[in-house]
């Protein structure tokens, strides 16, 4: 099954129209999700040869390899609604692209039917290490460091966002970005272009100085009670 029928089949079961879905379809197609249908939908990481695109593609399943724009459109993509095939088209990449580049619409465009062309499982396989990768980087290597882990109190589960937690969101990559160029826009375009694994350092030095002059200031200001 290839990974244009995946998405098909998942959209006509997300809709709650199989049945219509299954009479559209040719017999090819039929029997192609009847021998794949357990592969594609099977949620848990196992082996699967994806050599072969390896070779035809720039495959990005570690995201200290991406370039800080590229884990930014990454992030508002799984912040979405988990759409698979613009998450595929993020990390898997033309061959001859040297860095990220999703500014020219028709070569993403192209690329991404490639990709619907491509065996589900392999597309899908790549999906989840890049997953495993990222959920380890940002949540256990640089805990802390993009995300915070908070807990809502009782009771707090159907309060509205206060305007400051909305204009953080907002804002959330706008200022890292402002703040790792020091707010110098002439910057920015290198700041985007820097790759993940000196984005996620130089920004676990800032939170830990900061850490350090806050505790620094509050022993102060004890000191001086």
């Amino acid at each position: 099954m290839n990974f244009g029928l995946k998405l098909r089949l998942t959209e006509a079961v997300k809709k709650d129209r199989l049945n219509v879905f299954l009479t559209e379809i040719t017999p090819a197609e039929h029997i192609d999700i009847m021998r794949n249908i357990d592969d594609v939908l099977d949620p848990v990481l196992r082996a699967v040869d994806a050599s072969s695109m390896y070779e035809r593609y720039t495959i990005y399943t570690d995201v200290l390899k991406m370039s800080l724009s590229q884990f930014i459109n990454l992030e508002y993509a799984l912040q979405g609604d988990f759409d698979e095939a613009l998450i595929a088209s993020i990390i898997i990449r033309p061959k001859d692209e040297l860095e990220f580049d999703n500014t020219n619409q028709e070569i993403d465009e192209q690329n991404l039917q490639n990709i619907l062309e491509e065996p589900a499982a392999s597309v899908l396989y790549i999906i989840k290490s890049m997953m495993h990768s990222r959920d380890y980087v940002v949540f256990t290597k640089f805990e802390g460091v993009l995300y915070s882990k908070i807990e809502p109190e009782e009771g707090e589960e159907n309060e509205e966002p206060l305007p400051e937690d909305e204009f953080t969101k907002r804002w959330f990559w706008y200022a890292i970005v402002r703040n790792l160029a020091n707010e110098d826009l002439q910057k920015f375009q290198f700041v985007y272009d820097m790759k993940m694994s000196d984005v996620l350092v130089e920004l676990a030095y800032r939170v830990q100085l900061q850490k350090k002059i806050d505790s620094e200031r509050r022993a102060e200001e004890a000191r001086m009670r």
